[in-house]
C-alpha cells in the first residue's frame, strides 16, 4: 500500500509541475502592440522620454513628454493626447537631448538643450527656453570640440547651473553658466498654461470643476490612462465634468487625464 501511495504522490507532483510549467510558459510570451505613432519628415531623428538623471515633464503634470530632435527641429509631443505641443526650429546637424530644470529661480522651469554642427569640428551651442511661455531666454556663444553640457544646482541656490566642457583636445575648458537674476518676481504661467492644474474637488465622485479658462466647444478632452478618449466637453464657459463618458455612462473609479491645448492635469474618480 505504501508503494501505491508513493506512486500516486509522484503522479500528483508531476501534474503540479506540468501545470506550473504551462502557467510560466503562458506568462513568458507577452504580446506587445503599437499604441500610437507620429510621422517624422526627416531621416535622422532621436527620441527622448526620460532617464535616471533628467526629468522630461514640461507641462508640470508629472507625466513626461516625448521629445524628438534632428537637424531641423526639436519637437515636443504630449504622451497622453499624442498632440505636437511645441516645435523649436534648429539649424544644425544634430540636436542633443533636452533637460528640464529651473535655471533662473522664477516661477517656471526651463528647457535646456544643446545643438551641434558636425563640420568643421563639431561646433555647437546650448539654448535655454522658458517651458511655459516657450520664449528663448538665452543662447550661448558657439563652442568648438563637441561641447558637452550638464545641468545641476551645484551651489545649492535653487537655480541650476549649466556646466559646459568644450575646446580642442589638450586645451578643453570647463565653463559654468548661472543666471544672474535676483529676487525674480515673475508670475507663474497663465491658467491656460498652468504647470500644476488643480481640479476641484479631487478626488471627485459626481462632478469636478477643471481649472481651464472659459473654453470653446470641444476644446477640453478627458482620457483614461491608456490614452482612450472618454469625454469631449461641449459648450462654452467653465469646464465642468460630470464623471461620465460621451455615452452618459458613469466612468469607473480610477485616474483620468484632461487636456486643453498645452495644459494637462489629472483627476481621481472614486466610487
Amino acid at each position: 500500500m505504501k508503494r501505491i501511495a508513493d506512486y500516486r504522490l509522484q503522479i500528483t507532483d508531476c501534474r503540479i509541475a506540468v501545470l506550473l510549467a504551462a502557467a510560466l510558459a503562458g506568462t513568458a510570451s507577452a504580446a506587445y502592440v503599437i499604441e500610437w505613432t507620429a510621422p517624422l519628415s526627416y531621416s535622422a531623428a532621436y527620441g527622448y522620454t526620460s532617464n535616471r538623471d533628467y526629468s522630461y515633464d514640461i507641462t508640470g503634470d508629472s507625466i513626461p513628454e516625448i521629445y524628438v530632435s534632428d537637424s531641423t527641429a526639436l519637437k515636443v509631443y504630449n504622451g497622453v493626447t499624442h498632440n505636437l505641443i511645441w516645435t523649436i526650429p534648429l539649424a544644425c546637424s544634430y540636436g542633443g537631448y533636452p533637460i528640464i530644470a529651473n535655471t533662473d529661480g522664477d516661477a517656471n522651469k526651463e528647457l535646456v538643450f544643446s545643438a551641434f554642427n558636425a563640420t568643421p569640428s563639431y561646433t555647437g551651442k546650448f539654448y535655454v527656453y522658458d517651458c511655459a511661455t516657450h520664449s528663448l531666454e538665452y543662447q550661448s556663444p558657439v563652442k568648438s570640440g563637441y561641447p558637452s553640457l550638464s545641468v545641476a544646482d551645484i551651489d545649492g541656490d535653487s537655480k541650476s547651473e549649466l556646466c559646459l566642457v568644450s575646446g580642442p583636445g589638450g586645451s578643453r575648458i570647463l565653463e559654468v553658466y548661472g543666471s544672474d537674476a535676483q529676487d525674480v518676481q515673475e508670475s507663474p504661467a497663465p491658467e491656460t498654461r498652468a504647470e500644476t492644474p488643480l481640479p476641484f474637488p479631487n478626488p471627485a465622485r459626481r462632478i469636478v470643476q477643471l481649472p481651464v479658462a472659459p473654453v470653446a466647444p470641444g476644446s477640453v478632452t478627458v482620457f483614461d490612462l491608456s490614452g482612450r478618449i472618454v469625454r469631449t466637453l461641449s459648450g462654452s464657459g467653465a469646464a465642468v465634468w460630470d464623471c461620465r463618458d460621451d455615452t452618459g455612462t458613469p466612468v469607473p473609479a480610477g485616474t483620468y487625464v484632461f487636456s486643453s491645448g498645452s495644459l494637462t492635469g489629472r483627476v481621481e474618480v472614486v466610487d
